[in-house]
C-alpha cells in the first residue's frame, strides 16, 4: 500500500512537471510571435517612405468626361470616337449637320374683341402651351327674342334683403299666395321680384303683358293690379326707377281669376351686368273694407302657364356670341406649307364654332377651304378640343408683307344663357425650306465620393471644337432635372459661341444654379447644339469636351518612395490660430506620384503647416 501511494505521487508530480513545460513553450511561443510581429512591422515602418511635397489651395476638380459614345440627335457622325474627346489633342470626333425640314413656331402676340365680346381673365402668354391655361373671354347678346318671365317663390339675397326670382320656366311648385290688406286704401306692396341682367348688354323697347292671378276677400273691396319697375344694383341700392304705377289691371272679383295689363317699354341699355330688373307687383286699394284682403298668386305647378303670374313680350337674349381676333408675326422666308391650331373650350356645351385665318390675297376671311375650319363643340361644357389643318397650296397667302399674321375664333349659340370661351393654345407653325443643324448630347458622371454635392460651388463645362461655318451660333446647354429640358437658364454665357477653322475653346459656368442640372447621383447630361437651321451643312470637330466641379478646397502632393503601398489615415492643418485635424482614407502605391483633394478642407490665410499621418505611424510634413 505504501508503495503505490508514492507511487502516485511520482505521476502526480510528472503530470505538474510536463504542464509547466506547456505553458513555458506557449508564453515563449507568443514572446517570439510578438516579437517578430513587431519586427515586422517596425520594418515595415522604416521601409515606407511617404513624402508630402507641396500643399495648395485648389479651385477646380479634375475634368470628368463622356464615358460612352454621343447621342446624335439631329446630324450624323461622321468619324472619331468619344475617346478622342476625353483630352486635348489626342484626335477628335467629327460630326456633320444633317439637312432635315425647318419648322419655326409662332404664337399670338396680342388681341382684339370683336362685337361686344368681353375680355374675362388669362393674358395673350397663356396661348403659347397647351397646359390648361386660359385666356378667357365672355360672350355676349346677339340676338333678341320675346320671352316670359314667370314670379317663383324662391328668393334671391340682395344686400340682406330678399326677392321672388324671376325664371324663363313657368311656376314648378306647389304655390304661394302673397297677401296685401284692404283695410285701408292706397298702393300694398305684394312681392319685389328679379332677374338677374348677367350677360345682357341691353333690353330692347316692346309692349309687355303683365299678367296677375288675383283675387279679393270681398265685393266691396275695390282693388286692382300694378307694378314698379326699376333696376337694382348689386348692393342693393336702386341704380334707375323706371316705372311706377303701371301695367294697372281691371278691379279683382272674389274668386281667383287671371286678369292682365300692358306697358310699353323703352330700351334700356345695361349699364353693369351685376345689376337686376326689379318687378315690383302691388294691389292697388281704391275702395278699403276692414277686415278684408286681396292675394296674388305666384309659382303654382297646378295651373296652365296661360293662368300663372307672368310678364309676356320681354326681349331677351336668344343667342349669344364670342368672337375674338388674335395676331401675330412670322418669318417672311419661303414657306412649303403652314399648320395652324387652335385649342379652346366653351362653358356651355354645344356651340357652333368657327375659326378663321385672315387671307391677305383676297383681303377676307375665308367662309370654306384653306384657313376656314367649322365645327360644333362637345356638348360637354368645358371640354378642351384641338382643332388644326395644313395648309400646302399658297400658304404666304396668310401673311403680310410684314410677315404679320391673324386669326379669328368665334362661338355661337341659341341660347338664354351667357358663356365663355376659354383658349387655351394658338399655334402657326410654318414649314420652310430644308435646313441643316445637328444636335448631339452627351452623359458625364461627377465622383460624388471624392466630391459630394455639399462641397461643390458650381459646375464648369469646357468644349474645344472647330467648325467649316463660322457664320452660326453654337450652344452647350445642360439637362434641367427639375424643369425636364435641355436649358442654360442661370448660365454665366447664355448667347452661344461663334466658332472658326481653328480649334478654340467655348466654356459655360452654371453659377449658382448648378444644383437643377446636376442629378442627385452625379450625373450631367450636355446638349451641343446650333442655334437653328440653316442653308449651310456645317462640320464640327470636337477635340475636347468635359465637366468639372468648381470646389474651396486642397491638393496634397504625395510620392511614395518605398516598396510598400501606404495607406493615409489622417491629415493635419495647423497655423498660429487653426489646429484642425481631418480622417483620410487614401492609399498610394509604391513608386507613384499622387494628388489627394479634399473638397470639404479650406486652408487658412497666411503661413500655416501641413501633416499627413500613415496607418503605420509615419508622418510627412509641409510648410505653405
Amino acid at each position: 500500500m505504501k508503495r503505490f501511494k508514492r507511487s502516485k505521487r511520482g505521476i502526480s508530480t510528472v503530470i505538474v512537471v510536463m504542464l509547466s513545460l506547456v505553458l513555458v513553450v506557449i508564453v515563449v511561443a507568443n514572446i517570439v510571435l510578438w516579437s517578430y510581429q513587431m519586427n515586422q512591422f517596425d520594418l515595415e515602418r522604416m521601409q515606407e517612405k511617404v513624402t508630402l511635397s507641396n500643399v495648395e489651395h485648389v479651385t477646380r476638380s479634375p475634368w470628368f468626361t463622356s464615358t460612352k459614345e454621343y447621342a446624335v440627335i439631329m446630324g450624323k457622325h461622321v468619324s472619331g470616337t468619344y475617346n478622342d474627346t476625353r483630352s486635348v489633342g489626342n484626335g477628335y470626333e467629327t460630326f456633320k449637320e444633317e439637312t432635315v425640314p425647318a419648322y419655326y413656331y409662332y404664337n399670338p402676340a396680342g388681341y382684339a374683341l370683336a362685337g361686344s365680346t368681353k375680355y374675362a381673365s388669362g393674358s395673350i402668354a397663356d396661348l403659347a402651351t397647351n397646359n390648361g391655361q386660359y385666356m378667357t373671354f365672355k360672350s355676349y347678346s346677339s340676338a333678341f327674342s320675346p320671352r316670359i318671365l314667370y314670379v317663383h317663390q324662391e328668393t334671391t339675397t340682395i344686400a340682406g334683403s330678399s326677392y321672388y326670382q324671376l325664371r324663363l320656366n313657368s311656376g314648378d311648385a306647389s304655390g304661394t299666395s302673397l297677401y296685401a290688406s284692404g283695410s285701408t286704401t292706397g298702393r300694398k306692396l305684394w312681392g319685389r321680384s328679379v332677374y338677374m341682367l348677367t350677360g345682357i348688354a341691353s333690353v330692347p323697347a316692346t309692349t309687355w303683358t303683365v299678367y296677375y292671378r288675383a283675387y279679393v276677400t270681398h265685393s266691396q273691396l275695390v282693388v286692382h293690379c300694378d307694378v314698379d319697375v326699376l333696376v337694382r344694383k348689386a348692393d342693393g341700392t336702386a341704380r334707375t326707377a323706371i316705372a311706377a304705377d303701371v301695367a294697372n289691371s281691371t278691379n279683382l272679383g272674389t274668386s281667383w281669376s287671371t286678369v292682365s295689363a300692358t306697358y310699353a317699354w323703352n330700351s334700356y341699355a345695361v349699364v353693369d351686368e351685376t345689376d337686376y330688373l326689379e318687378i315690383d307687383f302691388y294691389a292697388h286699394v281704391t275702395s278699403s273694407w276692414n277686415n278684408r284682403d286681396a292675394y296674388l298668386r305666384i309659382d303654382d305647378s297646378a295651373l296652365s302657364s296661360g293662368l300663372q303670374t307672368r310678364v309676356e313680350n320681354i326681349m331677351l337674349p336668344s343667342k349669344y356670341t364670342a368672337t375674338v381676333e388674335l395676331y401675330g408675326m412670322s418669318s417672311l422666308q419661303s414657306w412649303q406649307n403652314l399648320t395652324w391650331t387652335a385649342d379652346s373650350a366653351f362653358t356651355a356645351g354645344d356651340e357652333n364654332v368657327t375659326l378663321q385665318m385672315y387671307n391677305y390675297n383676297t383681303n377676307q376671311y375665308p367662309t370654306s377651304g384653306d384657313g376656314f375650319i367649322s365645327y360644333i363643340s362637345s356638348s360637354t361644357p368645358n371640354t378642351d378640343e384641338t382643332k388644326s389643318q395644313t395648309i400646302a397650296a399658297d400658304p404666304t397667302n396668310f401673311r403680310n408683307s410684314t410677315g404679320g399674321w391673324k386669326m379669328k375664333i368665334t362661338g355661337i349659340k341659341q341660347t338664354s344663357t351667357q358663356f365663355n370661351l376659354k383658349t387655351d393654345w394658338v399655334e402657326f407653325k410654318v414649314m420652310a425650306q430644308s435646313s441643316s443643324t445637328l444636335d448631339i448630347d452627351g452623359v458625364f458622371t461627377l465622383d460624388m465620393v471624392t466630391y459630394p454635392l455639399a462641397n461643390i460651388k458650381s459646375i464648369e463645362v469646357q468644349l474645344r471644337y472647330r467648325a467649316t461655318d463660322s457664320f452660326e451660333k453654337w450652344f452647350l446647354k445642360a439637362y434641367n432635372w427639375t424643369k425636364g429640358q435641355y436649358c442654360d437658364t442661370g448660365f454665366n454665357l447664355t448667347s452661344g459661341d461663334s466658332p472658326t477653322a481653328q480649334f478654340k475653346y467655348y466654356s459655360v459656368n452654371m453659377t449658382n444654379v448648378w444644383q437643377s442640372y446636376v442629378y442627385d447621383n452625379g450625373t450631367v447630361r450636355i446638349e451641343f447644339s446650333d442655334i437653328s437651321p440653316d442653308s449651310n451643312q456645317t462640320a464640327i470637330d470636337i477635340d475636347f469636351l468635359g465637366v468639372r466641379a468648381i470646389i474651396n478646397g486642397v491638393k496634397f502632393s504625395l510620392q511614395n518612395g518605398g516598396p510598400l503601398t501606404s495607406h493615409v489615415v489622417s491629415l493635419w492643418i495647423t497655423n498660429s490660430i487653426v489646429h484642425k485635424r481631418y480622417d483620410a482614407n487614401f492609399f498610394i502605391n509604391s513608386g507613384v506620384e499622387a494628388d489627394y483633394i479634399r473638397p470639404d478642407i479650406p486652408l487658412p490665410a497666411g503661413n500655416f503647416t501641413a501633416r499627413i499621418v500613415t496607418e503605420r505611424g509615419n508622418i510627412a510634413v509641409v510648410s505653405g
